[in-house]
């Protein structure tokens, strides 16, 4: 992965800018879909609040609130979206990555953070992906899944989380000693 970061990062600048704001846009447009049919399934609670249970009776009482309503295929078809925001979450994170660590020193502690940031949020977006696939075991029975099951689904939802956070720490830092390194060259 960092051979591939360290090849993005020599990439026309242009092109590069470019691929950072198409995946923006590509991001945003799928946060969009996401968010609005995650209201639609009317989940009683925030997506990290439910993902982060860590309880089957808690996650159960969610389902059956959705079923009640009548809408826990909306939920279900909000976790098929949220496979493309993962893949959006993984090309941002790529690219905007890459192009912060493009402006820094080579081997410098800058470039280090940006390609750490993005490393993070795309192992990040890994786990999103493994609790995506056990939510989709305990959608099988809504009501009735094997309880040990909820640990791991939350497990990943809470890695996922430090994970995306450090990234965008990372992201930061690195944005930060590059703007050092740039007026060190000036001055």
């Amino acid at each position: 992965m960092m051979k591939l970061m360290e090849r993005a990062m020599q990439m026309n600048g242009f092109t590069h800018a470019g691929a950072v704001l198409v995946s923006f846009s590509g991001f945003q447009w799928v946060k969009g879909k996401l968010d609005a049919s995650y209201a639609a399934s009317n989940h009683p609670v925030d997506y990290a609040t439910g993902q982060m249970a860590f309880s089957a009776d808690v996650t159960k009482g969610y389902y059956a609130h959705m079923e009640a309503l009548g809408t826990l295929d909306v939920y279900r078809t909000t976790q098929l979206i949220d496979f493309g925001f993962i893949a959006g979450m993984m090309a941002l994170a790529f690219f905007l990555s890459t192009f912060v660590g493009r402006f820094a020193a080579d081997g410098s502690w800058a470039r280090k953070a940006a390609i750490f940031a993005g490393c993070a949020v795309i192992a990040g977006a890994v786990c999103d992906v493994a609790e995506n696939l056990i939510s989709f075991v305990m959608l099988a029975d809504p009501l009735e899944f094997t309880n040990w099951i909820a640990l791991p689904y939350s497990a990943f939802a809470s890695v996922k989380f430090v994970l995306i956070a450090l990234g965008m720490l990372g992201l930061l830092i690195a944005f930060i000693l590059t703007a050092i390194q740039a007026v060190k060259r000036v001055f």
